[in-house]
């Protein structure tokens, strides 16, 4: 039988080993909370670069427990010229940046702070012109991305063997373009092309595709068994790496569907032995081109970690590194990396808040710093409480100075039975923590006060140009039934649309009315690319010959918040009644944008 003494004594060894074995293990290291391991850094940001500036901005990566870097525009093709940014072995092939080399530089930087470097070989960026059955085409640029690869590797790898990591396979594919199972299948040979290549030259390390995902474009379902499909066409070996960009920063995703893409995406992956399966957290805000605040990034990852391996961003460099921008980003995801939280300091409320009537139901909106501005990366503009305006500061490469200002122009878009605004701003912190509201300011607008006489229903009209194919308007019906929209959605068949060009609808009312007023529904969707008009206008004729202009209509402030299919019924409204037979709208379409319709009402 053991005594009191035995049984301390082995105790006391127990806890002595446990702590042992927790302190070297890495069960220590382990985290109960998710935090990014590498980013990928573009190198035209660092074209003037020298090597103190490659180490300090590696340090920060490594201080914030990273391990990989991805490397992207390493070469440049378009058409059939390429550009590299290093001193290549290749007839042909022009040299950019000066004398800088800066795969020397991040591969030389990475090898002495043990960080692990993918490199890209090329991308041409005809790329996203491309019909997605060009495989032709694609097939071309695959010995062009060889022909570099093999010199990179040449180059540098015996050089800097433990940086010198993987490679990055440019070319990012997305379920918009590609969601045929025979797109995948060409995709399949192309990529092998690449595979086989570096597997008969011995050069094959760890390969990172990092594609994209649209949810309006198709399901997760859909995109996993393409996925699947390809996988088992293609020469991955065990540690290549599927890496998807998950898509919130682009707006292509939002937060609740991400853990259900990545879901999906996660079973194609496990038919794949050996391949692991990595998540590219977007750090970056597409409505103002902006860094993500720090508290919806962590809800990314939150999402993304359940379902991967690991997690990379795009890109810590670029919208987080005190190099590039305010330090307040770096610091506060710092403290999150060591402590499992952000900090959540006070911040003082914006004052001086005033608005100023520029023309009839259009403002300028005016606000000064608070007294104590630490903490602060911008300010958030509301009008009766809805988010209209995100003011951010801005980064050194990619941003513009211009932006962050503490005055904003808003032109509302005019309700009926609105006819009051009341307008507050309100500090904004890294972490995504805001203020007290400033000082409100209220302001007089036009309510809408729609005529009750509806003259234009099912009346005839034409079109120039006519609409795109998809999107089209065969019987000329549709923009007079008066069947609107049922969902705010390009998808729609309600709606109409045409892409880049201007657009004339002269609608013919039968004989000469009275008209006053006119309402066009416009569509904005901002992912499949559907905007607002640049301007539009209203122009009036009793012969269908001679037209009248008449006004414009009042193009409104997209508010921030307003992310997904919303609809936008612009009026005009005349101060009195004129007789007309035609009326035409001409709208200007946004450039490389589309415009969708889907009522044009006239009415007195």
């Amino acid at each position: 039988m053991w005594n009191k003494k035995h049984i301390s004594i082995t105790l006391i060894i127990a806890i002595f080993i446990f702590t042992f074995i927790y302190f070297n293990s890495p069960l220590r290291s382990s985290k109960n909370y998710p935090i990014v391991t590498g980013s990928f850094i573009q190198l035209d940001m660092t074209q003037h670069w020298d090597n103190a500036h490659w180490k300090k901005e590696l340090s920060y990566l490594k201080d914030n427990k990273m391990r990989y870097i991805v490397i992207t525009n390493v070469s440049q093709t378009q058409g059939n010229i390429t550009e590299t940014c290093y001193k290549n072995n290749i007839a042909g092939y022009k040299k950019i940046y000066g004398n800088v080399d800066p795969v020397e530089l991040c591969l030389k930087n990475a090898e002495n702070l043990n960080l692990k470097v993918f490199i890209e070989p090329n991308f041409n960026s005809d790329w996203w012109q491309i019909p997605a059955d060009n495989y032709l085409w694609l097939n071309s640029q695959m010995e062009r991305s060889n022909i570099i690869a093999d010199d990179l590797y040449k180059k540098y790898h015996s050089k800097y063997p433990d940086a010198f990591y993987g490679w990055y396979f440019p070319y990012e594919i997305d379920n918009a373009r590609f969601n045929k199972t025979s797109e995948f299948g060409n995709l399949a040979n192309a990529i092998n092309i690449h595979l086989n290549y570096l597997d008969s030259k011995g050069e094959h390390l760890p390969v990172l595709l990092s594609p994209f995902m649209n949810s309006s474009a198709g399901t997760s379902k859909e995109y996993s068994a393409n996925w699947q499909y390809l996988f088992s066409k293609t020469n991955f070996k065990s540690g290549d790496i599927f890496c998807p960009q998950d898509c919130v920063g682009s707006g292509r995703l939002n937060l609740d569907e991400v853990n259900s893409w990545y879901t999906s995406l996660r079973k194609a992956v496990d038919k794949k032995p050996g391949m692991l399966f990595w998540a590219n957290a977007e750090s970056f805000d597409y409505v103002n081109n902006s860094s993500a605040l720090l508290n919806r990034f962590l809800k990314q990852l939150t999402l993304e970690s359940p379902c991967v391996d690991n997690i990379i961003c795009f890109s810590y460099s670029h919208y987080y590194s005190p190099d590039n921008i305010d330090g307040g980003f770096n610091e506060a995801y710092s403290y999150y990396v060591k402590k499992g939280k952000l900090p959540d300091k006070k911040l003082d409320n914006p004052q001086d808040l005033a608005v100023a009537i520029i023309e009839k139901n259009k403002f300028k909106i005016t606000w000064s710093s608070p007294k104590h501005t630490d903490n602060i990366c911008g300010y958030e503009i509301y009008r009766d409480n809805i988010l209209i305006s995100r003011i951010m500061v801005q980064r050194k490469y990619g941003g513009n100075p211009k932006d962050f200002s503490k005055t904003i122009i808003d032109t509302p878009l005019l309700k009926q039975n609105i006819k009051f605004h009341t307008y507050t701003v309100k500090s904004l912190g890294f972490s995504g923590n805001v203020s007290k509201p400033s000082n409100s300011a209220a302001v007089k607008v036009d309510a809408i006060n729609k005529l009750p006489h509806l003259v234009s229903k099912n009346c005839s009209y034409s079109i120039i140009p006519l609409p795109d194919e998809k999107y089209n308007d065969i019987s000329f019906t549709k923009l007079t039934d008066g069947k609107y929209s049922s969902v705010n959605s390009v998808k729609d068949k309600a709606f109409v649309g045409w892409y880049n060009d201007p657009i004339d609808i002269d609608i013919d009312l039968g004989k000469i009315e009275s008209v006053q007023q006119f309402m066009v529904s416009y569509l904005r969707d901002p992912i499949p690319w559907a905007e607002l008009p640049e301007r539009a206008s209203i122009a009036v004729s009793k012969d269908g010959i001679n037209f009248t202009p008449v006004g414009l209509l009042r193009i409104p402030s997209v508010p921030f918040s307003d992310r997904h299919g919303s609809k936008y019924p612009i009026y005009l409204t005349l101060d009195k009644p004129v007789n007309a037979r035609y009326v035409k709208l001409t709208s200007v379409t946004k450039p490389n944008y589309y415009t969708f319709i889907d009522e044009f009402e006239i009415r007195n």
